[in-house]
């Protein structure tokens, strides 16, 4: 340490900066004090004893007092939840509620359906067993519609019988008259007309014993017997034939509105008749040529309508009789009853292997009744029939 700085550390101090020391008064308060203070520590050390000793004594009450302030809220808390859990039970037991009366409606439901189901079932076995029933009857009135058809067309056949002619191979006669096949020059006009109206008679008949509407309405006459055509209204109309006039527009236009204004009103009047169409004779005398071969062609049509009924094709449609006395013996030897069965009997169900068989059955029953009764009627239609089939062949070819 410097002397300098020593010296002036421990200089005495200057009279303008020195304190006045303390009087007895001071120092005995100074005293009291200090006793006063030394008293309080010993208060507080006893009030701290005394503190500590009670802490002690209350250590247990105080953990006690803890964990129940603790507990309680853990209580309180649970209460929350237990009342939120509550709410969430509450909405539990309205959707069980409202799901059990669903499940109920439902079951209720179900029993209706089944009751519904059970008398459903019911009506199926009784309407099973009515069907079962309505197909046999079905196929017994089938099979006696065929042998009652088989019986008017042989019936049919013995009244107007249809024989080939003496003449030619392949050229047949009906009662007796000869028809030509669509070919009629140099023949007599009158046994023409009279085969034809025989013939036509024969069709009508046959129409109406197998149940086929003609396409091409007729009016048996005999030898004065006529064919309608539904569609064509001008050819039968007109005796003199078409009118080139109306065709090359070389009148004036006022007496063509005419002309068809006309036309539209016999047409009116023809719907109101209920007589749509051109009428053509099959007979030559006293009508026009073309239209005579347009009413022979619209008979062989409706020939062919019938054969295509039964399930027979047509090699020629020229082939008047031929073609009438095919279908004839196919219809009286059974050959076309069976397709024409089938057709009737088979509809938009299958029958099942059962019903089948049965109505296999009591078909092949009636047609052994049938056969024994028309055995030898059979044998004969057979052979004419082989006969006739083998000379149309040839004719044919």
């Amino acid at each position: 340490m410097v002397v300098g700085q020593q010296s002036k550390q421990y200089r005495a101090p200057s009279p303008q900066t020195a304190k006045r020391s303390y009087t007895y008064d001071a120092l005995m308060r100074l005293n009291n004090i200090d006793n006063c203070l030394i008293d309080m520590q010993r208060s507080r050390d006893d009030v701290i004893s005394n503190i500590g000793q009670i802490l002690e004594r209350e250590k247990n009450k105080l953990v006690l007092k803890r964990e129940k302030s603790s507990r309680l809220l853990h209580l309180s808390r649970y209460h929350a939840e237990i009342a939120d859990q509550s709410k969430a039970l509450e909405e539990d037991r309205r959707r069980i509620i409202t799901l059990r009366e669903n499940i109920r409606s439902r079951r209720v439901a179900m029993e209706e359906a089944r009751e519904r189901h059970q008398t459903g079932k019911e009506y199926l076995e009784e309407s099973l067993k009515i069907l079962e029933r309505d197909r046999k009857t079905l196929s017994m009135t089938t099979s006696k519609i065929c042998t009652c058809q088989k019986e008017l067309v042989a019936d049919l056949l013995n009244i107007f019988p249809i024989e080939p002619t003496h003449t030619d191979t392949f050229s047949f006669k009906i009662l007796g008259v000869p028809l030509p096949n669509s070919v009629f020059t140099g023949c007599d006009d009158e046994q023409v007309a009279t085969a034809l109206g025989f013939t036509c008679h024969l069709i009508n008949m046959l129409a109406y014993y197998l149940g086929v509407p003609l396409r091409f309405p007729m009016t048996p006459m005999s030898s004065r017997s006529s064919i309608r055509d539904p569609i064509t209204a001008s050819l039968g109309d007109s005796r003199q034939g078409y009118n080139t006039e109306y065709v090359t527009c070389r009148i004036p236009f006022k007496k063509l509105l005419n002309w068809i204004i006309l036309n539209i009103v016999q047409l009116e009047g023809l719907f109101t008749n209920n007589q749509l169409g051109a009428l053509f004779p099959l007979y030559v005398k006293g009508a026009d040529r073309y239209r005579f071969e347009y009413a022979v062609f619209l008979l062989n049509k409706n020939i062919e309508q019938l054969m295509n009924s039964q399930g027979i094709s047509v090699i020629d449609l020229r082939h008047t009789l031929p073609n009438l006395k095919y279908l004839i013996l196919s219809l009286v030897s059974g050959q076309s009853s069976s397709s024409h069965q089938r057709k009737l009997t088979s509809h938009n169900y299958t029958i099942p292997h059962t019903i089948a068989s049965t109505s296999n059955i009591l078909f092949e029953e009636e047609e052994g009744e049938v056969s024994k009764s028309s055995n030898t009627s059979n044998k004969n239609t057979n052979e004419s029939l082989q006969k006739t089939s083998r000379g149309f062949k040839v004719g044919v070819t």
